[in-house]
C-alpha cells in the first residue's frame, strides 16, 4: 500500500467504533441505492424535463451521459477482472484495519479492491450534470465525493486510490461520450425515437436509469438466476 493510501485509511480508522450510531450511518448511506443513485437520478430527470434552457441540446448529452454509464461500468468490470488482484482494507491483514461497527469481514470478500464500480459510475453520470447546469454538476461531483465516496473508504471497502482512480476512468468515458462524433452518431438519433415513439422510449428510459441507480444489481442477479437455471437443466 502507498503512502498516500496509507495516510488516509489511518486517519479514517481512528474514528472507527467510537460511535454505534455513526458508524451504522455511514453503513446504511454506503449501501442504499436510493441516497446513492436515486438522488443523482432524480437530478437527471428533473434536467430532462427542465424548460429554461434548450431542451433538444440538454437531452442529447443526457443520453449520451446514459450511454457513458454503461461503458463506464463495462470497463470498470473489465479491469477489475484483468488487473492484478487487489484486496479491500477491511481484508488486508497487514493493515490492522478496526472494523466499523455493523462491517463484517465476509462482505465483497473475493472482490478486487481496484476499480472502485461506484466510482466509475456515478462520477461518469456526474460529468453528465454539467450539461444541466454548471451548479447541478458541481453538486454531483461534491455529493458523489461525500455520500458515495468517501463511506467506501470509512468502511474499508475501497482505497482513496480506487476511488480515484475510478473516477478519472468514469470522468474520461464520460467526457468521451460526450464527444461531437458520438452525440451525433448516436445520441441524436436516439433523441429523434423518444418523439417519434415516446410510448415505447419513456418505458425503457424508466428502466435504464432505474438500473443505474440500483447500481445494475438487480440486472446482475437476473443475469446470475438465469445461468445457474441452465447449469441446472
Amino acid at each position: 500500500m502507498n503512502v498516500f493510501d496509507m495516510e488516509i485509511i489511518y486517519f479514517l480508522n481512528q474514528f472507527s467504533q467510537l460511535s454505534l450510531f455513526f458508524d451504522s450511518s455511514v453503513k446504511f448511506i454506503s449501501g442504499n441505492n436510493l441516497i446513492k443513485g436515486g438522488v443523482l437520478l432524480a437530478l437527471f430527470w428533473w434536467g430532462w424535463f427542465r424548460v429554461d434552457k434548450p431542451q433538444s441540446l440538454v437531452r442529447i448529452h443526457l443520453v449520451s451521459t446514459l450511454f457513458s454509464c454503461f461503458v463506464a461500468m463495462i470497463l470498470a468490470r473489465s479491469l477489475a477482472f484483468l488487473l492484478p488482484f487487489r484486496l479491500r482494507p477491511l481484508h488486508e491483514s497487514n493493515l490492522d484495519f478496526i472494523l466499523p461497527y455493523s462491517m463484517k469481514l465476509v462482505e465483497f470478500d473475493g472482490w478486487s479492491s481496484f476499480p472502485s464500480d461506484h466510482a466509475v459510475l456515478f462520477y461518469a453520470l456526474s460529468v453528465g450534470m454539467f450539461y444541466i447546469s454548471r451548479k447541478v454538476g458541481i453538486f454531483s461531483i461534491l455529493y458523489t465525493t461525500l455520500f458515495i465516496g468517501l463511506p467506501r473508504i470509512y468502511l474499508g471497502l475501497h482505497y482513496p486510490t480506487d476511488i480515484i482512480g475510478g473516477a478519472l476512468i468514469g470522468m474520461v468515458v464520460a467526457l468521451l461520450c460526450h464527444s461531437n462524433y458520438f452525440v451525433t452518431k448516436l445520441s441524436q438519433s436516439v433523441l429523434h425515437y423518444s418523439t417519434a415513439k415516446p410510448e415505447v422510449f419513456y418505458p425503457l428510459f424508466f428502466i435504464v436509469t432505474y438500473q443505474i441507480a440500483d447500481m445494475f444489481d438487480n440486472s446482475r442477479a437476473f443475469i446470475k438466476g438465469v445461468v445457474l437455471a441452465f447449469q441446472i437443466y
